[in-house]
């Protein structure tokens, strides 16, 4: 490298990592306000949220690293061009095209980074969060059960528990109010034992030595069962317990890969040949940022982090809209795979060559 590639590179590491920290956080944030309905409808803990949250960082960085990328390509050409170091430079014969060789070799750096997490990371963490969100609302589902206190969480059903063991999952003195159609029915059981079956993403109330007292409402007539042993299954609201292939979002890229060579169905092909090129398409926007960030920093008429933040926003925004659309039409099999996948990165290409030509023009 020589001493022009070392300062470009060196003067892109702050803004590059002060985008990261900023869009990581916001992003962070969003899904953690996302998540506090699991607070306030399911009963789960503050810290579980935060868990969950940080859990779905691999899959948001796959983005906020180009666009951190993007911020730093600005904000560092857009301070060199008003304090007149871009004109000095091709004033001594330095030319955009020998400018654009650090910023291409610095883009390598979350190009790879977002590659490994696409290809990777996201879909394990992405299965990671399932499973913990599952095991929380379950959790919270068995803490609701409290010691001579009645609970409402179990949808139709109000129990109230004499004694709990949380460790064991054992249940005393259990007296149950349920409604069958327009029937109250009261349960009432000496013990009991719960379970949770991941598959079904149930609760199984296994009570023993109990009454069960159902009353018609329109007579006075009621019936008395006693009984030995009785269950109850108790669904669970929410996600369901994931196996680790039964999403295509829990499915890394060689996974993606061979599920679409091995395929026959042909929408399950194009499927999975869309997420493969999501998997690709996003990362390599760090790449052509390159040849939109280095010209639109040499055309900023100010020289202000802020004004190189509003400009990243204005540009990820448009990208982001063009990318999902594209995305979901193609996966509706209302646009090609291709065109709708990479329609967005086209765009980005047609960008960069009005600005890099604009400033080339300009230089």
């Amino acid at each position: 490298m020589s001493t022009v590639d070392r300062y470009i590179f060196k003067q892109m590491i702050f803004p590059f990592v002060f985008g990261l920290l900023i869009f990581t956080f916001s992003v962070t944030i969003n899904r953690i306000l996302l998540l506090t309905q699991m607070v306030l409808n399911e009963g789960i803990s503050v810290l579980a949220v935060l868990k969950l949250a940080s859990l779905t960082i691999p899959d948001f960085m796959i983005i906020t690293l180009p666009v951190s990328f993007l911020l730093a390509v600005l904000a560092v050409f857009g301070k060199m061009t008003q304090d007149n170091e871009i004109a000095a430079l091709t004033a001594s014969g330095v030319s955009i095209f020998r400018l654009t060789k650090p910023v291409i070799i610095f883009a390598l750096i979350p190009l790879s980074i977002s590659i490994f997490f696409s290809f990777y990371m996201a879909p394990r963490f992405n299965f990671f969060f399932r499973v913990l969100a599952v095991k929380e609302v379950k959790n919270a589902a068995l803490s609701a059960l409290k010691k001579n206190a009645f609970t409402d969480r179990f949808g139709n059903l109000k129990i109230f528990v004499k004694d709990v063991n949380t460790n064991k999952n054992t249940l005393k003195g259990i007296f149950i109010l349920n409604k069958v159609g327009s029937e109250p029915e009261t349960l009432i059981a000496k013990r009991g034992i719960i379970t949770y079956n991941q598959k079904q993403n149930t609760l199984s109330l296994y009570l023993k030595n109990g009454i069960i007292q159902n009353q018609n409402p329109y007579s006075k007539n009621f019936w008395i069962l006693h009984f030995d042993d009785y269950k109850i299954n108790i669904k669970l609201r929410g996600l369901s317990f994931p196996g680790k292939n039964s999403s295509v979002h829990f499915l890394t890229f060689p996974q993606l890969a061979r599920r679409y060579l091995s395929e026959h169905n042909r929408k399950l092909k194009s499927m999975y040949l869309v997420y493969m090129y999501k998997k690709i398409a996003i990362p390599m926007a760090a790449l052509l940022f390159v040849f939109i960030g280095l010209p639109l920093g040499m055309l900023m008429e100010k020289r202000s982090l802020f004004l190189a933040i509003f400009y990243t926003i204005i540009i990820v925004v448009i990208y982001y809209v063009l990318f999902t659309s594209g995305f979901y039409l193609s996966l509706r099999n209302q646009l090609d795979p291709f065109i709708g996948t990479w329609g967005a990165d086209l765009f980005l290409v047609v960008l960069g060559i009005i600005l890099y030509t604009k400033a080339f023009l300009r230089q």
